[in-house]
């Protein structure tokens, strides 16, 4: 599956549909719908 948002990752593909790995290792929003 994929991380949610304010889930741990490492990269963007860690991360679910529309989402982005931030800096500081956590999903958020990359700002698409």
């Amino acid at each position: 599956g994929c991380t949610k948002f304010m889930g741990s990752c490492k990269t963007d593909a860690d991360c679910c549909e529309h989402l982005e790995c931030y800096k500081y290792k956590w999903c958020g929003w990359d700002g698409t719908f």
